[in-house]
């Protein structure tokens, strides 16, 4: 089973555009991209160990994520996704540079999201204007190389009663 992590973006404020921007302004190449019906591919697993997916969402109710956030399910128009190369040797890094990805566009696009791991768990929902919200539960931002991405951002952390 392959490591995935999925951004469900509320709007469509994500394009493919902004998305190849921030990868290059990383030092990424995006010479690897591919186009299908529902979004794009771009390979980056020589580079960072992952792949990088722009889909758009189906309709209601397949676009609907039910949420720990707040009552009531979640709407999504995009996604982006992140399948991890399992032989990629530095995850930090490549960790590293997922978060920075996913924390600096949305803070640029202002977008409503939420970030979602392959089990299923909720790790964060990013706020229009409001810190992000982590959900550190089963300890998943206590790790020193999402600990470093956070540090200089502002963020809050879910309760629980």
């Amino acid at each position: 089973m392959a490591i995935e992590y999925t951004l469900l973006c509320k709007d469509r404020k994500l394009s493919r555009e902004i998305l190849v921007k921030k990868i290059k302004s990383m030092g990424f190449s995006c010479s690897k991209i591919e186009q299908g019906a529902e979004g794009i591919c771009i390979d980056l697993s020589e580079e960072i160990g992952f792949y990088v997916f722009l889909l758009d969402a189906g309709k209601y109710p397949y676009n609907a994520w039910e949420t720990i956030f707040f009552t009531g399910d979640f709407t999504f128009e995009r996604t982006l996704q992140f399948r991890m190369d399992k032989g990629y040797f530095d995850f930090e890094k490549r960790y590293g540079v997922m978060l920075r990805i996913l924390f600096d566009l949305t803070a640029e696009l202002n977008e409503e999201a939420i970030l979602v791991w392959c089990g299923g768990e909720e790790m964060c929902f990013f706020r229009e204007d409001k810190p992000a919200l982590l959900n550190n539960e089963s300890g998943i931002w206590s790790r020193d190389c999402f600990k470093d991405v956070i540090a200089e951002r502002e963020v809050c952390y879910k309760e629980y009663s």
